[in-house]
């Protein structure tokens, strides 16, 4: 009696048929693997600036989502500003809280999205000073300091704010004047995350607006640095500005 081939075997196929409808249910639907690396960036409708001596420094919350088919890595995240044709500078993100409670911050560096992923976190930009201005700024920073300190080992001045004096103030005031960038008007900002591949590579752009107000409470912050507070230490009054950030 010749025996029934295995592929005239309904049975077999019903095995088969299971297996490959299992298989598939682990993939994802096929219309989401053949899509290209997509990313999709939303910011918080709030940014915060300040300065630290001058020195521009900005804070925004951004939610990164991976929705396209492929893994995507983040290289870079870049905060480019322009006002008017007045004057233009970058600060790049440096650092992220993991946690909106968190005090502490966490290095910046690239990572990796697979489709579906989201990386939301409060991003901390600014420049680091150059080291020829890491050099300067501590030496000023010393010196404002010693005179200071050697103040207030003087019986009078025990438990009182000192003053240094002017010719050590001054080249601090001089420092701040350099960096200083937060001058009054209409900020374009562009956000840029840049990406591989570089075809995901996304730029989205917003305004801020800074009056004059806002410029001048920024920089009253220099008024404090002759007791050193702002240079070598932390005073409360110097939190910087929360503004309205605008989709452009």
């Amino acid at each position: 009696m010749a025996q029934t081939p295995f592929y005239f075997d309904w049975t077999f196929w019903a095995v088969v048929f299971s297996f490959l409808a299992l298989a598939l249910s682990q993939l994802p639907p096929i219309h989401v693997m053949f899509r290209r690396a997509k990313l999709d960036v939303e910011a918080y409708s709030r940014i915060h600036l300040t300065h630290r001596v001058g020195n521009p420094n900005a804070q925004l919350h951004l939610i990164v989502s991976n929705v396209g088919g492929r893994e995507v890595k983040v290289k870079s995240i870049v905060l480019h500003f322009k006002r008017g044709n007045e004057d233009q500078f970058t600060l790049p993100a440096q650092n992220y809280l993991q946690a909106p409670g968190d005090k502490d911050t966490v290095l910046l560096t690239s990572f990796k999205l697979k489709p579906k992923d989201e990386w939301a976190h409060i991003v901390n930009f600014l420049n680091f000073f150059s080291r020829t201005d890491e050099k300067a700024f501590r030496q000023i920073e010393s010196n404002l300091k010693n005179d200071i300190f050697e103040k207030k080992e003087l019986p009078a001045n025990k438990d009182k704010i000192v003053e240094a004096e002017p010719g050590n103030v001054q080249p601090v005031i001089e420092f701040f004047q350099h960096k200083f960038r937060w001058a009054p008007g209409e900020y374009e900002i562009t956000l840029e995350i840049k990406t591989e591949p570089q075809h995901a590579t996304v730029l989205k752009c917003y305004r801020v607006t800074l009056f004059e107000s806002d410029s001048a409470e920024l920089r009253s912050y220099a008024d404090d640095y002759k007791v050193g507070a702002g240079v070598y230490w932390h005073i409360e009054r110097h939190t910087g500005l929360i503004l309205p950030l605008t989709e452009a």
